[in-house]
Order: C-alpha cells, then sequence, then structure tokens
C-alpha cells in the first residue's frame, strides 16, 4: 500500500519576507526524504517523500509513504510521474543522500530514473557558503530557527523517525504517522523558504539581509561570477562591520581586482586597511608584499610588510602552522634585504 497526501500551506508569518523570489521558481520542485537508515545501500529503504511547489503564496506539498514494504515500486511510479514536468529538483544535501539512496531503490525496483536528466540544485553547500559565519552548524532545522524565526514545537526529532515507522510496520499502528508527515513537511517549509532567501541573496547586495550574508554570497560566486562576487563585497564594505570581518572582506576583493587586471587598486585597498591598524589576516600581509614587489617594484614597502607578516606569524600559536609558512616569509626577507642592498644608492625602485 503506497499512500498520497496533498495539502497546501499558507506560509507562516516569519516567512512572508522570502516569498519574493518564488515567482521565479516556476517548475521548482522541492524534494526531501524520510527513510529507515542514514548509512545508505540496499538495506535503507525510502519510506515517505515529500515534494513541494509554489502555488501562488502558498506551498504545496505532496507526501507519498510507503504504507507496506511491497509497494515500493507503486510509490517510485508515483513520484516519477509527479516529477515528469519538473523543470529543476532543489534538496538539502540530496546530492550526497537522498538522490543516490532513491537511485539505489529505483534500480532494485527495475523502475526508470528521473533524476539523470532533471537539473538539480542542493542548496547545502550554498547555504554553507552564506550562513556558516554566523550559526552554530548548517543543519537544516538551526538555519530554519536562526534564520526564518521558525519554531517547530514537539516536532520528532529527524533520528526517531525509522523507529516510528517501524513501529507503524510491526504493530500497524497509525497514530505516529500525523508526527511523521509532519516532520517531513516542516523540512519542505524550510527548504523552500530557505532556497527563496538565498535566490534573493544571490541576487544582489539588499539591505534587508545582514552583511555577513553578502560576504557568504561574495564567497560563493568568486569563481561563478567575479564581478558579482566584487560587488558584494564592495557593499560590505561601505557599512559598518567588525575589523576582522572587514578586513577579511577587503582581502578577498583585492584578490578578485588582482585577478582582473586591477592591481594598483587592490594594492591601495589592502594598503588602506594595513593602515587603519588592528589586525589583519595574514595571507593579506603576503599577497601585499608580493604586489609591493611583483608589480609596483617598491622592495622597500615589500620588505616592510613582509616583516610585519613574520613577525605576526611568530608571535601566533605556531601548533598547527606548516613550518614552511614561517621558512617562506624568512626566505623572503631575506631575499627582499640582499636586493635592495644591491641596489644602487639613490636608484629608483626597478621590477624585477
Amino acid at each position: 500500500m503506497a499512500l498520497r497526501r496533498v495539502e497546501e500551506i499558507p506560509l507562516p508569518a516569519p516567512l512572508t519576507r522570502e516569498m519574493e523570489p518564488a515567482a521565479a521558481m516556476s517548475g521548482t520542485i522541492f524534494l526531501d526524504t524520510e527513510t529507515t537508515g542514514l548509512a545508505g545501500g540496499t538495506g535503507t529503504y525510502v519510506f515517505l517523500v515529500g515534494l513541494a511547489a509554489w502555488v501562488g503564496d502558498r506551498l504545496r506539498v505532496t507526501q507519498y509513504f510507503l504504507g507496506d514494504l511491497g509497494a515500493e515500486r507503486a510509490l517510485l511510479h508515483a513520484v516519477g510521474e509527479a516529477l515528469g514536468d519538473a523543470r529543476r529538483l532543489v534538496t538539502f544535501n540530496g546530492r550526497t543522500f537522498d538522490l543516490p539512496l532513491l537511485e539505489t531503490r529505483y534500480l532494485l525496483a527495475r523502475a526508470p530514473w528521473w533524476g539523470a536528466d532533471l537539473p538539480h540544485f542542493d542548496l547545502y553547500p550554498v547555504a554553507r557558503a552564506l550562513w556558516r559565519a554566523h550559526v552554530a552548524d548548517c543543519r537544516l532545522t538551526t538555519l530554519e530557527s536562526a534564520l526564518l524565526g521558525l519554531d517547530r514545537g514537539n516536532d520528532v526529532p529527524g533520528a526517531l523517525m525509522p523507529q516510528l515507522y517501524f513501529r507503524y510496520l510491526r504493530a500497524r499502528d497509525p497514530r505516529p504517522l500525523p508526527q511523521m508527515f509532519e516532520h517531513n513537511r516542516w523540512d519542505l517549509v524550510a527548504l523552500a523558504a530557505l532556497a527563496a532567501r538565498a535566490e534573493a541573496l544571490l541576487a544582489g547586495p539588499d539591505p534587508r539581509h545582514d552583511p555577513r550574508e553578502w560576504l557568504g554570497a561574495g564567497r560563493w560566486l568568486e569563481r561563478r561570477d567575479p564581478e558579482r562576487s566584487a560587488a558584494f563585497y564592495a557593499a560590505a564594505l561601505e557599512v559598518a562591520l567588525p575589523p576582522a570581518t572587514r578586513a577579511r572582506a577587503a582581502w578577498r576583493l583585492g584578490m578578485l581586482w588582482r585577478r582582473a587586471g586591477r592591481a594598483a587598486e587592490a594594492r591601495a585597498l589592502w594598503a588602506g586597511v594595513i593602515g587603519a591598524g588592528g589586525r589583519v589576516p595574514l595571507g593579506l600581509l603576503v599577497d601585499l608584499a608580493k604586489l609591493h614587489e611583483h608589480h609596483a617594484g617598491d622592495l622597500v614597502a615589500a620588505l616592510a610588510v613582509t616583516r610585519v607578516a613574520l613577525a605576526q606569524a611568530e608571535a601566533d600559536d605556531l601548533e598547527g602552522w606548516r613550518p614552511t609558512a614561517l621558512e617562506a616569509l624568512h626566505r623572503r626577507t631575506d631575499r627582499l634585504t640582499r636586493r635592495i642592498a644591491r641596489r644602487p644608492a639613490g636608484g629608483a625602485p626597478s621590477c624585477p
């Protein structure tokens, strides 16, 4: 027996501001599964598949429940049919868990697997880039509480779902079912709302979002869209940030400028960060020393910054440091000192 349950959910009040990108998600299906274990493999069943899609300002949730292990093929067929018109699938850690496990179940059931052709967006790595700087961890429940203000109340912990399902199979007691469906429904609501927030955030710096999220967006976009990434970092530098956070944002922005051929601007930006005082990332100091030496030919400035970097590294707790990092700073200091000593008195700096 495979059961199908459908409902349309009005969003809780804390989620209404995440709704703006929902209209752009036409054809997007959100997927979350409940399974008999986390290890995967042929002995792990998917007993509940939840699918959700935006319908106006509501989220339509369709859940497929495996009421009997013998009905697995029927459930898999129904899920495949429901995804027939989807243009994109969104999951949370689905690339490493949900989809591989589902593919195994389809293979064992000798049922057509739809996952090879359906574009898939796994929100988990994006969430780590965007929000790991200001949450304790990047579990779905942590993110929904910290970012969306969701409170699940007496929700069943996900770790107990297999136990409840096996109890249902043994005793055919339907009483745990509402709790199981509710847990899966909450996962889908949180997934859809977080995906909408991520879409809005990646669209461009928005004052409604925390500037620390702009930094996360910048990191995520660095290799995917460097120009948009630079826009996020530049916007973050226009607002009040803790000195250490500001220095790191300037470092990332300067690296993007350097790759784009704007080395002089990167050099000025980094020099300004150092001039403002306070602790700066060691990598920024090393990169600035390289620009002074190789781009501007200013060996004296390169040596000064390298000495600052070396003093900072030696003052730190060296546990965990690679010895080669300190050795490289010592070698750079010695080399720059020799080059300056060999330079004719009063001679102009020259590029190597």
